[in-house]
């Protein structure tokens, strides 16, 4: 009997021991998931202004002089400010690819295409993918180009909205009217209808 009572009072002790170890295992185990959470969470950014930014190619500072709301990076071309004349949208893709991540930019606008000549083999799904990845919180949308002279004297209008359809495919807003069958460098009069669409548009 008194053997029996003893292994009782044995059992009831260990299952005691080996609850609260448990318990303090799985509290310790909860605590550091918990810090482990807080330690992988980004912090949000810290913006004094957001920005609405417009990338591209030439006709990039046309649509910007006529915006009240969208920038250029910089006012001087290359590719640290996302922007240059005679280029593509792969020498975009090319830009977008070494630059940096920045939350604060909450639109993004393209003005590219034309000197590309619409070509469908241009990744516009990468353009797309990459522009989300270094501007998480942005919206983004697409100037339609020029089209009539140059090397893209014998594009049609056709082409070029049908170039801007996988643009809208892929969540981006078009901006209408295009720029048009028109030599596209100089501070034509559709920049202004343009500037002022785009700026209805974004918040």
């Amino acid at each position: 009997m008194k053997y029996t009572l003893y292994s009782y009072i044995f059992l009831i002790l260990t299952f005691c021991f080996l609850s609260f170890v448990l318990n303090k295992e799985s509290v310790n185990e909860t605590t550091i998931k918990i810090e482990f959470q807080k330690d992988t969470i980004p912090p949000k950014p810290v913006c004094d202004s957001v920005k609405h930014i417009i990338i591209g190619d030439s006709q990039t500072p046309f649509v910007d002089n006529q915006s009240t709301k969208v920038n250029r990076v910089s006012t001087t071309s290359g590719m640290s400010s996302l922007w240059q004349g005679g280029k593509s949208l792969s020498w975009l893709v090319q830009a977008l690819e070494g630059y940096k991540v920045d939350s604060c930019v909450v639109s993004v606008v393209f003005c590219i295409g034309t000197n590309g000549g619409y070509s469908s083999k241009d990744n516009v799904e990468k353009l797309v993918s990459l522009t989300t990845q270094k501007f998480p919180n942005s919206k983004l949308y697409a100037v339609q180009g020029s089209w009539g002279w140059g090397g893209i004297k014998d594009v049609t209008e056709t082409k070029v909205r049908t170039y801007y359809k996988r643009f809208e495919n892929l969540g981006v807003t078009i901006i209408e009217p295009p720029i048009g069958r028109i030599e596209p460098h100089g501070n034509k009069p559709i920049y202004k209808t343009i500037g002022r669409n785009i700026d209805s548009l974004i918040h």
